[in-house]
């Protein structure tokens, strides 16, 4: 995160931090459902919300090693994947407007909701329309919808 970002200051490590990984989500219009005047827009979404206590990474080798893992794995599906070119020193003098942490995980809640609470038909009309659509990552969300009620068939 950036140093200036004051959030960091509030890190400790006898009380549990929430982070929130988003998954694919989007908007579900009730004109896709059996027509019933009660029906109204929602949302479906996957996401993950992890619970831990956090612990700062002052040791600025293992920051290093950190970030020269995260930019292999996020530079790794582009056909010319970019690397640091710069001098040790200047990455050095760049990492100090960041601050590395590390979250230690004790809980683990998967949030899902995929149109669950209506009937199959329309669960299934849902997906359909979704995976047809432009945005991808709506149809990634028609696909995960899609393959739940393949795995509840088997």
């Amino acid at each position: 995160m950036a140093r200036a970002n004051p959030q960091w200051r509030d890190f400790d490590a006898s009380q549990d931090v929430l982070v929130i990984f988003q998954g694919p989500h989007t908007y579900v219009s009730p004109s896709w459902y059996e027509a019933d005047p009660n029906n109204v827009p929602t949302w479906n979404y996957v996401a993950v919300h992890a619970y831990g206590s956090p612990r700062l990474i002052t040791d600025a080798d293992a920051c290093r090693a950190l970030l020269d893992t995260l930019v292999r794995t996020h530079e790794a599906p582009f056909a010319t994947p970019w690397r640091l070119q710069m001098s040790e020193a200047e990455v050095r003098q760049k990492m100090q407007g960041i601050v590395t942490f590390a979250v230690r995980i004790t809980r683990l809640e998967g949030k899902l909701k995929l149109s669950q609470n209506r009937s199959l038909t329309d669960q299934q009309r849902v997906a359909a329309i979704l995976q047809l659509s432009a945005d991808p990552v709506s149809r990634e969300v028609g696909t995960l919808m899609q393959q739940r009620h393949e795995a509840r068939r088997t």
